[in-house]
């Protein structure tokens, strides 16, 4: 049984409250994926996303275009409200681009934040920006 059922079960007969996360009657809210791209060539990204009942959420594939010249700072293709979480979720997410494969864990606490989205973003980020790799690229996540 997953955390999710277990928490509606117990909360059936009054109020539920876990460590500052899930509570029982929480509106689920969108949950949106990004790549962004902040380098001045293209890259084809490919991609799968799932829940944490191991059902796929997104599988697919992009060819996302090089960073536009001075005016923008960056190209972003957005995949919006492709599911619904609560606080307490995960999503999964497996990105591969260049040659490489990069893995995330989006752990859903800004539902409840009326300001807040839920969103992971896939950043290739520019070659001179600091990064925690040699490859630039990394998944960045909602903040509450």
């Amino acid at each position: 049984m997953n955390r999710r059922r277990l928490l509606q079960r117990l909360g059936a007969g009054g109020t539920l409250f876990t460590a500052g996360c899930a509570s029982v009657g929480e509106k689920p809210r969108p949950f949106d994926f990004a790549v962004v791209n902040r380098r001045e060539r293209s890259y084809h990204v490919e991609f799968t996303l799932w829940n944490d009942a191991d059902e796929t959420v997104v599988d697919g594939a992009v060819d996302i275009a090089p960073r536009p010249p001075a005016d923008e700072e960056y190209t972003r293709v957005s995949l919006d409200d492709i599911a619904r979480v609560t606080n307490g979720d995960s999503i999964e997410a497996r990105v591969r681009t260049a040659g490489e494969t990069f893995e995330e864990t989006y752990d859903v606490t800004c539902n409840r934040s009326g300001n807040a989205e839920n969103t992971l973003v896939f950043s290739i980020r520019h070659p001179d920006a600091p990064a925690a790799d040699g490859s630039g690229m990394e998944f960045r996540g909602s903040e509450c």
